[in-house]
């Protein structure tokens, strides 16, 4: 079948299609390229965050939150690869950032303990030693007591291609300002790069306004404690779609996304008529 002979198919399905069902095929061309951090439109953020809302709901009836984490990292990876023309200083081995507080929502944090459980007990116990020097601290102590990720192995994380949202936009212009900051030699402000900045918020609203919409806690808490408490509680995966909130008593991000005025206004859009609370 030749290009135009496709087209016309494709243009008879379309109308074939209730609005609904072309709402939804729109949206899933849109994941497609990610979020563009230097773009206004709406779209892109809006269908990714229904598609979450979508895969969220179906987590709930299946006890697997693998699929909408995947989708989260997989449209992460697209934005960042459409930053890869802005120059970076970081590279492999540079893990100055991985000695500090790391953000992340539930669902990554159910999704990385059963990576760390499939490798064993002492991939478990080094989690737990980890949080055991960590968990005092909150989002405004913990800079001032570094301590390593417990994921990584001679300076490279070994969970890559798992590994957190926040953790893909972590970029700076400037590797030997991070090793001084990072390490509290000095307290200069480490040069982040704008347009990853704005990756990473535009991700933690999409999926806050995901979350909230199934019913699920849009929150982001500290890595450590997290992954800690997923790998301790029984079922905790199926516990905490189920309605549990383990989560509940562990330090989380002082910021509540779903608050910001944008976030509210990309709930509006993403999900009319439903009601934030």
């Amino acid at each position: 079948m030749g290009k135009a002979s496709r087209r016309k198919a494709e243009n008879r399905a379309l109308k074939r299609m209730n609005p609904e069902q072309f709402a939804q095929s729109q949206d899933k061309n849109r994941l497609l390229h990610g979020i563009n951090p230097g773009s206004s439109d709406p779209a892109v953020p809006v269908a990714i965050a229904r598609e979450l809302d979508a895969l969220f709901d179906e987590a709930k009836r299946t006890g697997n939150i693998d699929p909408p984490v995947r989708l989260l990292y997989t449209t992460v990876n697209a934005t960042v690869h459409g930053l890869s023309d802005i120059p970076i200083a970081c590279k492999k081995g540079c893990s100055h950032c991985c000695h500090t507080w790391v953000s992340v929502s539930a669902p990554e944090a159910l999704y990385t303990a059963k990576i760390v459980k499939q490798r064993g007990d002492a991939a478990i116990e080094k989690v737990r030693s980890a949080y055991a020097h960590t968990k005092e601290y909150d989002f405004e102590t913990r800079d001032q007591h570094t301590y390593p990720c417990p994921l990584l192995e001679e300076d490279v994380c070994s969970i890559y291609d798992a590994r957190p949202k926040v953790c893909r936009f972590a970029a700076s212009a400037d590797a030997e300002i991070c090793a001084r900051t990072y390490h509290n030699i000095t307290n200069e402000n480490v040069p982040m790069l704008m347009m990853y900045l704005v990756g990473r918020a535009a991700y933690a609203m999409v999926m806050a306004a995901g979350l909230r919409h199934t019913g699920l806690p849009h929150h982001a808490y500290e890595f450590n404690a997290a992954l800690a408490r997923a790998l301790e509680t029984d079922q905790a995966e199926q516990r905490w779609l189920a309605g549990e909130d383990i989560f509940a008593d562990i330090h989380r991000d002082p910021e509540d996304v779903l608050s910001n005025p944008q976030t509210q206004l990309l709930y509006r859009y993403a999900f009319p008529g439903a009601t934030k609370g």
